[in-house]
């Protein structure tokens, strides 16, 4: 493997510009048949940043060379938890030939995590695959849903995980909407390791629970990102998992997020 050395992960949170990015799930559908024509309007939008959630029928060089021409920036793609786990060098290959920082775990199947010691296992494998990741220049992180804060035999398989991780090795991207709907409070939880919590999904929630565009809903992302545990966050991504209109949804959240974060 070629070594990547990310000159972003040189950065500190301090010195680096704040800018909106956004989770290609939002717009998959359009992903999934026009890979150069999405990136375009997501470009046109006014993203710098994107972070993949699969290639469509893409190779790694074909969507460096998209980034390059759109002056698109990926710092993070998410990958699948079960490819990590047994083969995870054509993974990394693949996110340095991009020039991702981060290989983001997405989710974990329900059934390989039925208990709290799948979850320990989990853990040394994260350590694995961040040892792999770090000898090749990035970084492992973690993107959570909601299940992860469901008390299971009496832990929280969230703190399990940011337990039993070496924090030399893996990092986590916090879903706010996700974090919200288990009942838990956002800023509680990157103030348990803030300098851990490197990336975020904003992702706002209306007053019925559901996804809705980031502004529109009851989130109060400026007090939660001008607060001191979030001052670890280097990369910010909106998504909407279910959007009526996807590039309409991706138009508004970016608006909103640029005026939290200048």
């Amino acid at each position: 493997l070629l070594r990547h050395v990310p000159t972003r992960l040189l950065n500190s949170a301090a010195t680096t510009k704040r800018v909106p990015g956004i989770q290609l799930y939002t717009v998959r559908a359009s992903m999934a048949t026009d890979v150069p024509g999405t990136l375009r309007a997501i470009a046109g939008i006014g993203y710098h940043e994107v972070e993949f959630a699969g290639y469509g029928d893409h190779s790694a060089r074909q969507i460096r060379r998209l980034l390059d021409e759109l002056d698109l920036q990926s710092p993070s793609s998410h990958m699948d938890a079960r490819l990590l786990r047994s083969d995870p060098l054509p993974l990394i290959e693949t996110a340095i030939e991009i020039g991702h920082d981060y290989v983001t775990i997405a989710f974990l199947n329900p059934e390989d995590r039925q208990t709290i010691d799948d979850y320990k296992g989990w853990a040394d494998t994260f350590n694995r695959i961040g040892e792999l990741c770090r000898e090749n220049g990035l970084r492992l992180a973690y993107h959570n849903h909601d299940f992860e804060f469901m008390s299971l035999g009496g832990q929280v398989p969230f703190d399990i995980m940011l337990d039993e991780t070496d924090p030399a090795l893996v990092d986590f991207e916090l879903d706010f909407f996700w974090v919200r709907s288990a009942g838990q409070d956002i800023v509680q939880i990157l103030s348990k390791a803030p300098d851990r919590f490197t990336m975020a999904h904003i992702k706002d929630m209306n007053e019925q629970g559901d996804m809705a565009d980031v502004g529109t809903g009851v989130i109060d992302f400026g007090d939660i990102l001008g607060n001191e545990a979030a001052s670890g966050l280097r990369h910010f991504f909106v998504e909407h998992d279910q959007p009526s209109d996807p590039f309409k949804s991706a138009a508004i959240s970016r608006l909103a997020l640029a005026s939290i974060l200048d």
